[in-house]
């Protein structure tokens, strides 16, 4: 008798029968007793191996990717992972032994190799479920590839494995090559994309936006069509979650981005800095020349050194090179942090001016554009209104007034002064 027939379960079932028949027992239940003890034998081993594993392997190796020092081992072979191989370890026992087991009922058998290779597909499906949530973990916790949201993708892995397991499954059933069974399907492929359009779309739509690196989880985006302006909180298969500013939350399907436009802010922080756009209208009737009173004045400022009183100036001139001069000493200019190395190359792209725009009939529009190191909102609004603030104070030295339409105050103050 050689080593392969020892521990093959026929020969503990042929060994159980010739036990209980030199006990005695009746000739009708000698296979039903044998077959009782050696499965349920096969049922124990399994069930010991399992609690074996569970035990003492797993912990071991639990404990041993705790000493290693990189951090990916202890993400990736994670207990519930561990737990998964275990249980395949045990199904692959049990579908070895079990259905020999039952050789003396070949009904038996049969539905009992079916229930194993079902159990195998369906552990395997788990075990890939386990292992991709493991390396989505992996690659979040991985400060160089936090770039993209791997979550759309999993999700996208995760429901093709199902589908695999599915068509496996209708396979031994059926009995059929995996194939055919897949052929098959052609036939209803058309109700299948009418029912699941959303989630084709949306899982379609979150590849996209995942490998084409258009979205990410904390990035602050616009979409002024679905009145969202917050913060990506989560890129799924099926939904982007997204919390607005005012605390409530908004979910919006992948393909709604792809295919309408959203704005995304992620620029701004990744150079550091944020725009400041803001204009005031000048009276056209306020713009003339300055006297040498003035000229002299603001000579003697740091900024007019090069103001020559003999020369005629433009108000408005004038008070445009101030407002660059102010706007070029804020301390939070971005030029002015962008100073070493490769900063200082992006920064000097980076311009700050005083501007003037296409006259209307309201006045001449005179516009600042610079970009701050400020990039947090309340900060960012409280700079822009000490900016502007700035220039409402300063604009009537040089004797330039801001244009105001007329209110119901000015008709009242003017009816006051006898003007009807």
């Amino acid at each position: 008798m050689n080593a392969e027939s020892f521990i093959h379960p026929n020969y503990f079932l042929k060994l159980a029968y010739s036990l209980f028949e030199g006990w005695g027992a009746s000739s009708e239940y000698l296979c039903l007793f044998s077959t009782i003890m050696v499965g349920g034998g096969t049922i124990f081993l399994t069930w010991l191996l399992y609690k074996l594993l569970s035990a003492f392997v797993v912990p071991g190796v639990l404990k041993f990717v705790g000493t290693t020092g990189p951090e990916w081992d202890d993400i990736l072979f994670n207990p519930s992972l561990l737990r998964v191989m275990a249980e395949l370890l045990c199904v692959l026992l049990l579908k070895a032994t079990f259905p020999e087991s039952l050789a003396y009922y070949p009904t038996a058998q049969t539905v009992a190799v079916l229930c194993c290779k079902l159990l195998l597909v369906w552990t395997v499906v788990h075990l890939v479920f386990r292992l991709l949530s493991a390396v989505d973990e992996l690659l979040e916790h991985h400060s160089s590839s936090r770039i993209t949201s791997m979550k759309g993708i999993r999700q996208m892995l995760q429901v093709v494995t199902v589908c695999v397991g599915i068509v496996v499954t209708i396979s031994i059933l059926a009995d059929k090559n995996p194939l055919i069974i897949v052929s098959g399907f052609g036939a209803a492929a058309t109700v299948l994309m009418l029912v699941f359009k959303d989630s084709i779309m949306g899982m379609v739509a979150g590849v996209q936006l995942t490998l084409n690196d258009m979205l990410r989880p904390g990035d602050w985006i616009s979409v002024p069509s679905r009145n969202i302006n917050g913060v990506v909180q989560e890129v799924g298969l099926n939904t982007v979650k997204v919390q607005n500013f005012d605390m409530t939350i908004v979910t919006v399907p992948p393909y709604a981005l792809v295919s309408e436009s959203f704005q995304n802010w992620r620029g701004m922080y990744a150079a550091q800095g944020r725009r400041i756009t803001r204009s005031v209208t000048i009276d056209v009737n306020t713009v003339g020349f300055c006297t040498p009173e003035m000229i002299k004045k603001f000579s003697k400022e740091e900024w007019g050194h090069d103001l020559n009183s003999a020369d005629r100036h433009v108000n408005l001139t004038v008070f445009r090179k101030y407002l660059e001069h102010y706007i070029s000493h804020l301390p939070t200019l971005l030029p002015t942090r962008r100073n070493e190395g490769k900063s200082k190359e992006k920064g000097a792209s980076i311009v700050y001016m005083v501007r003037e725009l296409e006259p209307t009939p309201q006045g001449i529009p005179v516009e600042i554009y610079l970009f701050t190191t400020v990039t947090a909102w309340k900060p960012y609004e409280l700079l822009q209104a000490d900016i502007m603030d700035h220039i409402f104070a300063s604009v009537s030295r040089f004797g330039l007034r801001i244009y105001q339409a007329p209110s119901g105050y000015d008709v009242m103050s003017l009816k006051g002064k006898g003007y009807e």
